[in-house]
């Protein structure tokens, strides 16, 4: 016969674990999340948002999902810029987005993907399947009417753009 306490210990186990892999380990320090990336050759994706858990916010329907959680965190560096912090603000300034999404190559250094607003959990999903491996892209794949088509900033790397060629337009800005 087993004790209440113990069938307690065990439905909280199970609850404990259900939760686990639906919110992926966010980093609040983008260059510390550089750093991990370019060690770990993963590539960053960067929520952009309002409020504790604002990461959330992007993705509609419910939020960030399990199945994603779970992509992010075997393949990405995860960063929360929360806009409610000066910090978060500031570094969400310099990527031209108060709310949005933006994954970037495993250097950490070149962005494959910006969104500019929220997005579908089904497109969340497509997203990081498709930009898990980090390969570079010839241009930023952007969705949002207002953002230009090879938007891309790095505040902490000399570089912004490393693809293409300048007869493309696709010239290396150095700061």
């Amino acid at each position: 016969m087993f004790s209440t306490s113990f069938v307690a210990a065990v439905v909280t186990g199970l609850a404990a674990s259900a939760s686990v892999g639906t919110v992926p380990t966010m980093q609040s320090d983008y260059r510390v999340a550089l750093t991990e990336s370019a060690k770990l050759h993963k590539p960053v994706a960067v929520f952009i948002a309002r409020g504790t858990e604002g990461y959330a916010k992007v993705v509609t329907d419910g939020g960030i999902g399990s199945d994603s959680a779970k992509l992010l965190q075997a393949s990405y560096v995860c960063v929360y810029l929360d806009t409610a912090t000066a910090s978060g603000k500031e570094l969400a300034s310099a990527f031209n987005i108060t709310e949005g999404l933006v994954i970037s190559d495993k250097t950490g250094g070149i962005q494959n993907l910006r969104i500019e607003g929220t997005l579908a959990p089904s497109d969340l999903k497509s997203y990081l399947v498709k930009f898990a491996d980090g390969a570079k892209v010839a241009t930023t794949e952007t969705h949002s009417a207002a953002a230009p088509a090879t938007a891309t900033f790095n505040p902490y790397r000399t570089y912004v753009y490393g693809g293409g060629t300048c007869a493309t337009g696709n010239c290396p800005n150095r700061r």
